[in-house]
């Protein structure tokens, strides 16, 4: 592990790319329940004090409300909640918006890269989150696709960052659930 940081930072599917059910409450929980255990694990044995979470609806969203849950028995670790541009709130409704400022309102610290939405932006964001990480959370279905979370989990393959893959095909298949 890298001495400078003891971080780590999530990324991962909008609800839509996950190949289970992200309404079902149960298969929902099994997940939610990996990422706490793996974000706890990652306190426990490897010393990390702070974790990055991008804001996005799905993984990002959810692995901040795993740290918040697991802040309550480690209460000196941090969430640092990192938005790629702070106008990106007025395209947030209903349950989106209300995770999203919950989210916000309960880190650490919130960090707007920009005020307004530009190309790349989501990229950069990602780049920000493991330039300053040790490792990588990551939930994945698409291995082969060219989205923002196999760029990030391919870009800190690079730096030589630990990366931790849920695969959600397998997770869903080991739990009962086919593919959607």
């Amino acid at each position: 592990m890298n001495n400078e940081f003891h971080a780590v930072c999530f990324t991962g599917h909008r609800p839509s790319k996950f190949p289970f059910d992200t309404k079902d409450p149960i298969m929902l929980g099994m997940f939610l329940s990996t990422v706490y255990l793996l974000a706890e694990e990652a306190v426990r044995s490897d010393g990390i004090d702070t974790f990055y979470c991008g804001m996005q609806m799905g993984m990002d969203v959810w692995a901040g409300q795993q740290i918040l849950r697991l802040k309550k028995i480690h209460p000196e670790i941090k969430l640092i909640c990192v938005s790629p541009f702070t106008d990106e709130i007025k395209r947030r409704t209903g349950k989106d918006l209300e995770d999203y400022v919950a989210l916000r309102d309960s880190c650490d610290s919130f960090i707007g890269l920009k005020k307004e939405y530009s190309r790349g932006c989501y990229l950069q964001r990602n780049r920000y989150m493991v330039d300053r990480s040790d490792s990588v959370i990551a939930a994945l279905s698409d291995f082969k696709s060219s989205g923002g979370t196999v760029y990030t989990v391919n870009y800190a393959k690079r730096l030589g960052k630990r990366v931790r893959i849920i695969d959600l095909n397998a997770f869903a298949s080991d739990h009962g659930f086919p593919k959607l």
